[in-house]
């Protein structure tokens, strides 16, 4: 039979978070703890495998005894086992000492599967799944969305979430899955169904058989900070002037990167590094923000994937290009030439390929790392990243402990620019042994460009009102050349391709001009928008949070802007 292990986390409710700015402390007292969602949809999915196939469900977290909830909902759904694994020592604990500690436990129950979400919403940073994967010698798919097993229940085809749309791979077990929203709607649990915290086991190190503590993390918050908005709305009181704002600043195809200076090559100077995996326009970003950070310090690398003739401009000194599709194949290569080199730091992207394969790396060299930076710094010879938490209303700066220090960051946290002076190409061959699990791809909806392609980008929220009128922002975009967004409850309900969500749990962004439309303001979604250019926002309520992240905003009804606004854009192509 089957055995299915499932890793969940107990988080604060974001909502409640305060934060002392003159200690610099969270505060976290009285804040109600839940279950990571994306931990509950791999709950529900090897509940339903166990209803379907057979299977024991086990589930475990690590943590406070608190935590125990977590695991009383797990055996409410339907698990079999609860394991909370406990013990002071694990206080401190950062990815991957958490990794080493779960990896051990996957060690000891000998599953054929382990679910756990593709990030926890505290933290965001994927980087868990991958790095206890590569501990336990399991294979890993990340951002699953739906599981076909085989009839023998050995291997399975897996969908996977992809920038560009959905990925299908063969996946022989035992294997580590991340999940992602789209899997599943996760069960209610009547209030009479019986308490069972009394089935829950309680292991510490000494059960679990491992040495390490807290104090071995490699990484290490030396500070947090609260962040806020520089902007002040000015309401305006007609579409008009919002659409001649939109006009202005919108108009034109989308701008081309700044030059920046590249420091000549010194013999002798250490290289950082960069990664350049499938993304061109996230590795131009990484290369100019290394090319600032590294100034009078170290000369650039940019190790990559991507066809040197598509990289023209990059800002570096040498561009490694190693020709090979998939991500563990280029973990592999990664992997293998830091275990004979050493760079002070290397900055990868935070796509889903990229956080596989730092993750990877991390686990493999027991690396600190740091997901989804929204700045870097280098002084008195550390890497400072910043990273958010907490929904983004916090910043912790970080550094680690060891070397090389590694980071990654999004998509239109830093400027693309390009550099007059051209790299020198190094091709290495590595195979991609890998390729062949690959079975097809589904793009996504050519109803929808890319959140980075045009210099407008339309978002809508809950407050758009219904499905029907998603018609009107998509043709709305097409008169403004426009690409069009959304808030994570649009994406969640399926309206929209989740490649398009923005926010926190979707994509930073760097538009001329952000419309924000029935969006309420979460601090979840204007991280996403704090580097836009101009943000107009419609809200019904004057006093939407959304108008706090503005620089112009109508309170009207959201359909109403839109059918204006459409208007507006159709007699101006006409004249």
């Amino acid at each position: 039979m089957m055995r299915i292990l499932v890793l969940v986390k107990q988080i604060p409710d974001l909502s409640s978070i305060r934060f002392d700015a003159s200690t610099g402390r969270i505060i976290r007292e009285n804040v109600q703890l839940q279950i990571n969602s994306f931990d509950k949809k791999g709950l529900e999915e090897a509940v339903r495998i166990k209803e379907k196939h057979g299977a024991e469900v086990i589930v475990a977290t690590m943590g406070p005894p608190s935590a125990s909830d977590v695991l009383n909902l797990g055996l409410r759904m339907g698990a079999d086992r609860g394991i909370l694994i406990t013990d002071r020592k694990f206080a401190g604990a950062d990815t991957l000492v958490t990794s080493t500690v779960l990896a051990a436990l996957v060690h000891r129950m000998e599953p054929d599967l382990v679910f756990a979400g593709k990030y926890s919403l505290d933290g965001e940073t994927s980087q868990v799944p991958p790095e206890a994967a590569v501990m336990s010698g399991f294979s890993f798919r990340s951002a699953v969305t739906s599981i076909e097993f085989s009839p023998d229940m050995k291997s399975a085809e897996v969908e996977c979430e992809r920038e560009t749309g959905l990925e299908r791979t063969r996946v022989t077990l035992p294997s580590v899955f991340s999940v992602s929203e789209k899997l599943n709607k996760a069960r209610f649990v009547r209030p009479s169904v019986p308490d069972m915290s009394d089935r829950i086991e309680i292991w510490d190190s000494v059960k679990l058989g491992v040495t390490i503590s807290g104090s071995d993390s490699p990484t290490v918050v030396e500070g947090t900070e609260a962040v806020d908005s520089t902007r002040r709305v000015m309401f305006l009181d007609s579409v008009e002037k919002a659409y001649e704002i939109i006009a202005e600043r919108g108009s034109g195809n989308r701008h081309q990167p700044e030059s920046i200076h590249l420091e000549e090559e010194q013999m002798g100077r250490e290289y950082v590094w960069g990664i350049a995996f499938s993304d061109k326009e996230v590795a131009r970003e990484i290369a100019a923000k290394i090319c600032d950070i590294s100034r009078g310090n170290f000369n650039v690398r940019i190790i990559g994937n991507i066809d040197p003739s598509q990289l023209e401009g990059l800002p570096c000194h040498e561009y490694v290009y190693v020709p090979v599709s998939t991500a563990r194949a280029f973990s592999d290569y990664l992997t293998g030439r830091l275990m004979r080199e050493s760079p002070p730091f290397v900055v990868l992207p935070s796509t889903v390929d990229g956080r596989d394969i730092a993750g990877t790396i991390a686990g493999t060299r027991r690396l600190g790392l740091t997901a989804d930076c929204i700045d870097l710094q280098y002084r008195d010879g550390k890497l400072y990243q910043y990273k958010p938490a907490f929904g983004g209303g916090v910043v912790a700066r970080i550094v680690s402990r060891t070397l090389p220090a590694m980071a990654t960051v999004r998509r239109g946290v830093f400027k693309a620019r390009n550099s007059p002076t051209k790299f020198r190409i190094i091709r290495v061959e590595h195979a991609d042994q890998y390729a062949s699990e690959r079975i097809g791809f589904e793009p996504v909806s050519a109803h929808y460009e890319s959140l980075f392609q045009n210099r407008i980008v339309i978002a809508v929220g809950k407050g758009m009102g219904g499905r029907e009128n998603l018609e009107k922002v998509l043709e709305l975009a097409r008169n403004l050349k426009a690409s069009v967004g959304a808030t994570r409850p649009i994406v969640d309900l399926g309206w929209v391709p989740r490649q398009q969500q923005v926010g926190i749990t979707g994509f930073s962004i760097s538009p001329d001009v952000y419309i924000a439309v029935g969006i309420s303001g979460h601090d979840n979604h204007v991280f996403g928008i704090r580097y836009a250019g101009t943000v107009i926002s419609v809200n019904n309520s004057a006093d939407a949070p959304i108008f706090k992240y503005s620089d112009y905003g109508l309170v009207m009804d959201s359909v109403k802007f839109l059918e204006d606004l459409a208007a507006l854009a159709r007699k101006s192509q006409v004249q």
